[in-house]
């Protein structure tokens, strides 16, 4: 009963501030540069063609967590079912980035507001067989018109914030009503099950899999430089500031420093994002009692060595399979950083600063599960890399990211069995209701 109660509070609410939320939303497209055309996506309007065939549609926030999508439609479409799929996302930003990955069985629009009108004729259009909602995207209008249509609706990637969840607290009678009319939710960990379970979404509704992340390609390393600098290292051990930015470069030696008063034998690969930065670096710290081979002066490393620089961004990969923990360059700066993916897959631990871009969510991902560890100057920078470096230590973690880079492929296999096997029962769809 209160479910239905609230569930109408809501309903009627947002019609009566409707029009203003249109208005605030065509600003907003004005200022990122969306067109009139594609701003009519948002009120339901369809800017590309519903072709005859199945259609499985996929929503989720943005661009960014778009991609892992696209690996999942790739795969169903190895299945040869000759399916049809729509990407739907609320965020205008960095759209144009995915739109050349799609293949051609595969659109974009924006996701309507969550209104009667936009939704009625969103739905009448593109008619999907089956949702598929990523990232604890929860529109209750939507949720509901979707069942009621007995579109199947499967959530993936399904993540809650404390902040969320305190909302859906305050009306748990909405929460269940809405929540449940899922048919699979997919959650990325115990907590968010947790969460979900607090909220009295049925348990066998809840499955927690972890997260389908984006196919990601191995860097590609030189075994024959490998084998070589490995050589010349010998039994040291090594550790990388990778893509170190200028302004990080100081930092990075003078944790070095730091952490060499508990390892003597202990060697940096200072890998730079700029071109040419070696004897700036060794000038700046002559006189300190630090052995320095430079790269682009064609110097080999020795046991003599404590730093090595270099600028090679085609040579990444092999200094990360050379180090067991790497620093990610960036991430106590601009944030321009590389994807943790790239020390994970080489086999290198994780150490990286607040700052990181892009790839936020995903360093995220790997420090919540032991994964990285986080630093927030070159003080604490020194005192994880002495931890890190100690080789139980260093395993243990390589080990927790391994874990994550290789779980989105169980994770992809899971899902697709579920939509496979909702599009199989064949549900029908009322796309005139």
């Amino acid at each position: 009963m209160f479910g239905r109660t609230e569930l109408w509070i809501y309903l009627l609410t947002s019609r009566m501030v409707g029009n203003r939320l249109i208005q605030k939303l065509k600003i907003g497209a004005e200022e990122v540069g969306i067109s009139p055309d594609r701003f009519q996506e948002r009120l339901g309007g369809a800017t590309a063609p519903r072709k005859v065939g199945r259609l499985v549609w996929l929503h989720t926030p943005d661009a960014v967590s778009a991609l892992p999508l696209l690996g999942l439609i790739e795969q169903l479409n190895e299945q040869e079912l000759d399916l049809r799929f729509l990407v739907t996302t609320r965020k205008q930003e960095k759209v144009d980035e995915i739109l050349d990955q799609m293949p051609e069985n595969t659109v974009h629009q924006y996701l309507p507001i969550d209104l009667d009108q936009p939704i009625h004729a969103f739905l009448k259009y593109w008619a999907p067989d089956v949702a598929v909602i990523s990232e604890g995207e929860f529109w209750p209008r939507f949720l509901t018109r979707l069942s009621k249509k007995n579109i199947p609706l499967i959530a993936i990637n399904t993540r809650m914030s404390n902040k969320s969840y305190r909302r859906w607290r305050w009306l748990p009678g909405l929460a269940r009503s809405v929540l449940n009319r899922f048919d699979f939710i997919f959650a990325q960990d115990q907590q968010v099950a947790k969460k979900l379970k607090r909220l009295d979404v049925q348990s066998g509704k809840i499955r927690v899999t972890g997260v389908i992340t984006e196919t990601k390609e191995l860097l590609h390393y030189d075994e024959a430089l490998y084998t070589n600098l490995s050589a010349a290292f010998g039994n040291r051990s090594v550790w990388l500031s990778a893509v170190t930015h200028r302004d990080e470069e100081d930092v990075v030696v003078n944790t070095h420093k730091l952490a060499m008063r508990r390892n003597r034998g202990l060697l940096l690969i200072l890998h730079t994002r700029e071109k040419d930065r070696g004897e700036r670096i060794a000038t700046r710290h002559e006189n300190q009692n630090l052995v320095f081979a430079l790269q682009q002066n064609g110097d080999t490393p020795d046991d003599t060595t404590d730093v090595y620089v270099t600028d090679r961004q085609e040579n990444l990969a092999t200094y990360l399979r050379l180090a067991s923990v790497s620093y990610c360059g960036g991430t106590l700066s601009t944030g321009q950083t590389i994807d943790p993916f790239h020390p994970a897959s080489m086999g290198s631990a994780i150490i990286h600063g607040p700052a990181c871009g892009e790839y936020k969510q995903y360093y995220d991902r790997y420090r919540e599960a032991g994964a990285a560890r986080l630093v927030s100057n070159g003080g604490e920078l020194a005192e994880a890399l002495n931890t890190t470096i100690a080789p139980d230590a260093a395993a243990l973690m390589v080990c927790a990211a391994w874990e994550i880079s290789s779980e989105g492929g169980e994770v992809s296999g899971t899902i697709i069995a579920e939509i496979l096997e909702k599009l199989a029962e064949g549900m029908p769809t009322d796309a005139a209701a």
